[in-house]
Parts: C-alpha cells; sequence; structure tokens
C-alpha cells in the first residue's frame, strides 16, 4: 500500500503543478533564471552570450548589438530575480522584470535598479532579444513578489505582418502623441497594468501612479524606434530605439535607449503593458577615461 501511494503521489503532484495559475510562464521564468545562474557561473560576457539571440540589442543605457555591448572585459557581477512574467498566447514571445543588483569587483560599490529582458523562441530554446535596466536609489522594501500576466487562448495570426504593421502604427501613433502632449500621452495607450520605469526612479504599476508621478516631473523626451517584434498569436510585440530626455524644457539632452511591450486588449487594440527608459549625462573627456580605466 505504502508502495502504490509513493508511486502516485508525484504523478498526482505533476498534474496539479500543471493547473497552477502560473504554470503557462514558468518555462520563461526558468530560463530568466538559468540565464542568471549562467551569469553567476560564467561571469557577464560568458553568461549573456550563451543566452543571446543573433540579433539580440542591449540598452547600456544607447541601444548597441550585444557583440559591441559585451567587448572587453566586465568590471561588475550582476545578480537579479523576475518579479513578473507575461507570455504570447503563441508561447513565442514572453518578457520578464524584476529588481537587480550590480556589484563593481574593483570598488564594491552596489548599484540597485529593475531590469527587463525579452525573450524569443527558437526551437525549443528561449532566446534574450533584447535587454534593458533602470537603475534606483536602494530599495526599502521587502523584495518584489512574482506575479504574472493570465494565459491566454494560444491561436498563430493569420497575418504576422500585418500585425508588425499595426504594431508600428500603435508605436508612431504614440510617439507623435508624446510629442505633442508630453508623457501624459501614455496614459491613453496604457494598459490598466502599465509599467512605468521613470529614469533614475522606482517602477510604477498602474495608470493612476502613473499620472500621479507625473505631479513632479517635467521631462522632455523624444523616441527613434530601431527595431521590433511581434509573436505568432499578434497578442505581444516589442519596439525598441533611442531615446534622449531633458529634465526640463531647455535642459542639456541626456542620451539612451528605451523599450516598449505592447499587448492586445480582448477588443484587438494595442495597449501598453511597460514603458523603460534609460538615459544618461554626456560623460566629460576626464569622466570617460575614468570609465575605460575601472573596466580594464
Amino acid at each position: 500500500m505504502r508502495r502504490v501511494l509513493a508511486l502516485a503521489l508525484p504523478v498526482a503532484l505533476a498534474a496539479c503543478a500543471e493547473k497552477l495559475p502560473e504554470a503557462h510562464v514558468m518555462p520563461l521564468v526558468g530560463a530568466e533564471r538559468n540565464f542568471g545562474r549562467d551569469v553567476a557561473e560564467l561571469g557577464v560576457v560568458g553568461g549573456f552570450t550563451r543566452n543571446l539571440a543573433a540579433d539580440a540589442v542591449l540598452l547600456r543605457p544607447a541601444p548597441q548589438p550585444a557583440a559591441q555591448a559585451l567587448a572587453g572585459p566586465s568590471g561588475v557581477s550582476l545578480t537579479w530575480e523576475p518579479a513578473f512574467a507575461e507570455i504570447a498566447a503563441s508561447g513565442d514571445l514572453g518578457y520578464t522584470t524584476g529588481p537587480y543588483q550590480a556589484h563593481r569587483r574593483d570598488s564594491g560599490e552596489v548599484k540597485y535598479g529593475h531590469y527587463v529582458s525579452v525573450w524569443r523562441k527558437e526551437g525549443e530554446r528561449w532566446r534574450l532579444v533584447v535587454d534593458g535596466g533602470s537603475p534606483h536609489p536602494p530599495p526599502l522594501h521587502l523584495p518584489d513578489r512574482f506575479t504574472h500576466a493570465p494565459a491566454r487562448v494560444s491561436a498563430d495570426s493569420a497575418d504576422p505582418a500585418a500585425e508588425l504593421k499595426s504594431l508600428r502604427a500603435a508605436e508612431a501613433a504614440l510617439i507623435a502623441d508624446i510629442t505633442s502632449k508630453g508623457l501624459h500621452a501614455l496614459v491613453a495607450a496604457a494598459a490598466p497594468d502599465l509599467r512605468y520605469y521613470p529614469p533614475g526612479s522606482f517602477p510604477i504599476t498602474g495608470p493612476s501612479a502613473f499620472q500621479t508621478t507625473l505631479l513632479n516631473r517635467a521631462d522632455v523626451l523624444t523616441f527613434t524606434p530601431r527595431g521590433d517584434g511581434v509573436s505568432a498569436a499578434g497578442d505581444l510585440g516589442y519596439v525598441w530605439g533611442e531615446a534622449t530626455r531633458s529634465i526640463k524644457p531647455g535642459a542639456a539632452a541626456e542620451h539612451g535607449g528605451y523599450l516598449r511591450l505592447w499587448r492586445r486588449d480582448d477588443d484587438g487594440h494595442w495597449q501598453l503593458a511597460l514603458d523603460l527608459t534609460i538615459t544618461e549625462p554626456a560623460k566629460t573627456e576626464t569622466e570617460a577615461a575614468t570609465t575605460s580605466e575601472a573596466s580594464s
């Protein structure tokens, strides 16, 4: 009797696991955690290289081909943990986001932030397509609790080219609105659970919190798309590109990159699920030389 129960228990547990609400995103979360273990074992360059897609782009903070961004030695070690994940209905595109820590090996300095990683499934393997991180002050609260977007019914699009064209139109319309109305334009395009990563500040979730944040910001931003992609189901897509930011009208411009995740709502309209912008002031010649020496 004990033997029968022992054999039946793993089967029962496996059946329950398949029914867990987060079961649909766990392969993607597993890929992200394996990526973190690779970086811990092989270092930043080796760990990233093992997981990158051939066309991968890293925001550092401007978008760069991964091979260029990883050229030369790395002076930091990275640790992170996914706190939110979303995957397309077709199971071929998804993203995770969560807190990270960057440890400088020379000085021991620790910097904090939140990362966003976009993944594409190639055969049986998830590959990193776009990766970026938004730095912010040390957190004053407990680590983020893991959450996820709900599963959607799987259905491949009849016309992937049309889906990508539609996504590009939504991105172009948003950029035009931001140019004329400022960042308040994001509210009209936002999903109910919008995740907004303002430069240098903590992530914000939801349009109401986003609007409150804007009361204390006068950022002037411009965006130039450079790359994008959409799921086979046509329900999830991403756009990345170059960004410039002035903290107020007339201030010196900072340069960097941006990443947006878009999802279709129940009526088929594109909604903004996540917005990440990373910029930094231009370095002086002395600062650039110091940075180069520190990374050698």
